[in-house]
């Protein structure tokens, strides 16, 4: 180990020794690791803000049944259409074995909430007591929406958080009280929880926005007041497991294409196909631009080869010196291998350095240009993959040169001027 180290010692010297021309060496290792850390920040940061959002949209054992046009091949039989009804929920939660949870719903859109002076738009959806659990949501405050609200067709709602913060004061509690949804009084039985994203950007924010944005009423209580029938919006299904997701997939199609007599007026949708296509997207980036990486690195590699064989040249005396007072050529060997080495991690050093400033630069520039993007995700793996990239380059350029400085016979390099 103290060999190493002396040897590692030597090499920072001649580092700075030739400044400029080590600098210029390794060139192609700085720009490598930062293009291979800044490629793998910002793939890393677009992975995890999508498992944000698939996660805020109820995560992967989620499989969302929406209404959806008929194909064109199905297009003249739209008079028949009837769309999603309640039936369709029944069918699918007494017949499919698959779904733990069965949610149906009545997304009515944007709606006006309103109590005293404050308003705010928030998102209406008809419900029933098995939305919590098929969207993974919970109450804060209060209680959820009962059979018996559905049975009366009580008007009675249940507020996100982010619409009880704008109606209500800050220490005013929201249970009890009224309000009005588009001109209709409405008395709040509760408050779900709160969603949070890790960061304010990207799509998994906006959905979390959005979540704490929403209102729940019975689904009879919307039918009666907003849509006028009982065709629904959605059929929100909670998978057993999450490995069971694309059976439990196919199985809600068998049903609801028997139930709707072959049509197709519906659309099953899982949280696990989206996030396959970003895998599959994510893949080809991160491969595209690691060949470019990859190339910077072996260019950086050539040019601390070339330099180390520029350096025994200049230093062929000084080897002979070495191995004439009695150094083993395995010393010579590490000694400039070490050198190599030293060269490559400091190349890394400084690519690394670089990626951190390209990244608070990107994504100050993002963030104001395109405040839905996810931002870079540098962690410690990725930073050590990249020193350990520039190590590696470092220490395979210094092999060859290395055994020519080790191989020297020291009468000709003493002979050497």
């Amino acid at each position: 180990m103290s060999g190493l180290g002396s040897a590692a010692v030597n090499g920072v010297r001649e580092l700075w020794a030739n400044r400029m021309r080590s600098l210029l060496s390794m060139s192609g290792i700085v720009l490598g690791v930062a293009a291979l850390v800044v490629m793998l920040a910002v793939a890393h940061g677009m992975l995890e803000g999508f498992r944000e959002f698939v996660a805020a949209r109820g995560g992967i054992e989620r499989i969302a049944v929406t209404r959806s046009a008929l194909p064109r091949e199905q297009e003249h039989l739209a008079g028949v259409s009837r769309g999603l009804t309640l039936r369709d929920a029944e069918l699918v939660a007494n017949a499919s074995p698959l779904a733990a949870q069965v949610s149906p719903e009545i997304h009515a859109g944007e709606m006006r909430l309103a109590r005293a002076e404050r308003e705010v738009n928030a998102r209406l959806i008809g419900g029933t007591p098995d939305f919590l659990a098929a969207n993974r949501r919970s109450v804060a405050a209060g209680r959820f929406l009962a059979d018996m609200d559905l049975v009366s067709r009580a008007p009675v709602c249940v507020l996100g958080a982010s619409a009880v913060d704008s109606l209500f004061p800050a220490k005013e509690s929201a249970i009890g009280r009224s309000v009005k949804i588009s001109g209709r009084r409405f008395t709040v039985v509760g408050v779900l929880d709160r969603v949070e994203a890790s960061s304010g950007r990207g799509r998994a924010a906006g959905q979390a926005r959005w979540r704490n944005l929403t209102v729940c009423i019975p689904l009879s209580t919307a039918t009666a007041l907003f849509t006028g029938d009982d065709r629904l919006t959605d059929i929100t299904v909670r998978a057993a497991s999450a490995d069971r997701v694309p059976e439990a997939a196919e199985q809600l199609e068998n049903l609801l294409l028997l139930s709707h007599h072959g049509l197709r007026d519906f659309r099953v949708e899982t949280n696990e196909e989206t996030l396959s296509e970003f895998r599959r997207t994510e893949r080809i980036f991160v491969n595209s631009l690691a060949g470019v990486a990859l190339l910077s690195l072996l260019v950086g590699g050539a040019g601390i080869m070339n330099v180390m064989l520029a350096s025994i040249n200049e230093r062929t005396r000084e080897i002979g010196v070495r191995l004439a007072l009695g150094a083993r050529a395995s010393d010579i060997f590490i000694q400039f291998l070490m050198e190599s080495a030293v060269v490559g991690a400091f190349g890394g050093l400084l690519g690394l350095g670089g990626a951190f400033a390209f990244l608070a630069a990107l994504d100050t520039v993002i963030a104001g240009a395109l405040p839905d993007s996810p931002p870079a995700r540098l962690t410690r793996a990725v930073m050590l993959l990249g020193v350990g990239f520039s190590c590696t380059i470092g220490i395979a350029a210094g092999v060859y040169p290395a055994l020519r400085a080790s191989r020297l016979n020291p009468i000709d390099a003493l002979r050497s001027e």
